[in-house]
C-alpha cells in the first residue's frame, strides 16, 4: 500500500533479508540497486533461494475481497 502496489504486486516483488552478516537478496533486484547496497557497506548475497511465502486478502471499500498468493510456495488466499 505504501508504494501503490496491489497485494499481488507486493507479494511478487523481490525480497531481502539480513542474516549472518550478509544482506540476502532474491533474484529480481537490478544490478544498480545491488551495487548501491554494496557501496553502502553491505555484504550482499544474490540469487539465493526464495525468502518466505505470503498470502493476503484486502477488503475494498465496497466490501469486495481481493486475494493474492505467493508463487514461491504452495498456498492460496481464502476469504468469505
Amino acid at each position: 500500500m505504501d508504494f501503490g502496489l496491489s497485494p499481488q504486486e507486493a507479494i511478487d516483488a523481490p525480497r531481502s533479508f539480513f542474516d549472518g552478516g550478509a544482506l540476502k537478496l532474491e533474484r529480481g533486484y537490478t544490478q544498480k540497486v545491488v551495487q548501491e547496497l554494496a557501496d553502502l557497506g553491505h555484504a550482499v548475497t544474490q540469487d539465493i533461494e526464495p525468502i518466505g511465502g505470503a498470502q493476503a486478502i484486502r477488503v475494498l471499500q465496497n466490501g469486495v475481497l481481493e486475494g493474492a498468493s505467493d508463487p514461491r510456495k504452495d498456498g492460496c488466499a481464502l476469504g468469505y
